[in-house]
């Protein structure tokens, strides 16, 4: 049975809008017509996407998949030789001592050692869910520092990954709502500093887009429609451009930088006000 969580590269936690959003990547990553040779490979791995999306995004295919998926898992396990019943409990055992030895690493800053051995457990154990073996204020924290780690190690999608999944889990929690404050910032500085400076117009406008739906404050708000009126005016969309530089002078009436931006826009609208 095909893992399609694997086959569209997300957590099983994954939400609607982030599963959509990987597949429109994926599709475009593998379509044949950019593969050459490699076209008939491209196709087989893109019908594979395809029904792995079509499968997870519906929420009745989805839970039907879980259920198939865990019960797979399961027979497996029973087909497996029996030398004896503690087994499974050693398993266990094992798995939470190997949580709590990345945890440990991650508090003590030696986040080469902790990455590896949290890749290495996940290669091992697909879908293990770090909740069962925490308590709910050491997972959040072994992850945000897991997050950190990679980030640190410039492994930005991973770390985006997993502050996105801290996000989710704690978003009930008033009471560290400083650390999902916090989450945002990193995840909004990963997106403007590391992947959209470098990166060309159009893939900088899907990183601000993401920074966006963060639902940060005004004046940070103003400060990525600015970013976004930037990139359509290199792809010479210049009336979106316009309208995202109003958005953000909507904001922030005094934005640094508005006005170079002004004066470009002007020499190609010909009826320009703003």
């Amino acid at each position: 049975m095909v893992n399609y969580y694997e086959v569209l590269e997300v957590h099983y936690e994954v939400s609607t809008d982030d599963l959509k959003r990987s597949f429109r990547t994926l599709i475009k990553k593998y379509h044949p017509d950019i593969h050459g040779q490699n076209k008939l490979w491209a196709e087989s791995k893109t019908k594979t996407i395809i029904q792995a999306y079509k499968t997870l995004s519906d929420s009745t295919s989805r839970k039907h998949y879980d259920r198939q998926y865990r019960h797979l898992l399961h027979t497996n396990s029973k087909q497996k030789p029996r030398k004896r019943t503690e087994t499974a409990a050693s398993s266990e055992d094992a798995i939470q001592e190997h949580v709590r030895i990345i945890f440990t690493d991650l508090l003590n800053g030696n986040i080469h050692h902790a990455t590896n051995n949290y890749e290495h457990l996940l290669k091992n154990y697909a879908g293990i869910d770090f909740c069962i073996y925490l308590n709910k204020r050491d997972y959040i924290d072994c992850k945000f520092l897991l997050a950190e780690a990679f980030e640190k190690l410039e492994r930005y999608d991973t770390a985006i990954n997993l502050y996105e999944l801290i996000l989710e889990r704690g978003k009930s929690d008033t009471h560290r709502s400083h650390l999902l404050h916090e989450i945002k910032e990193r995840m909004r500085n990963i997106y403007c500093r590391n992947l959209a400076r470098n990166a060309p117009p159009e893939k900088a406008l899907s990183y601000y887009e993401k920074v966006l739906r963060l639902n940060l404050y005004k004046n940070e708000n103003a400060f990525i429609y600015k970013k976004i009126a930037e990139c359509y005016l290199k792809l010479k969309e210049y009336e979106d451009a316009l309208q995202h530089l109003t958005l953000a002078l909507t904001l922030k009436p005094n934005l640094q930088g508005a006005q170079k931006l002004k004066t470009k826009l002007k020499q190609h609208i010909s009826n320009f006000a703003i």
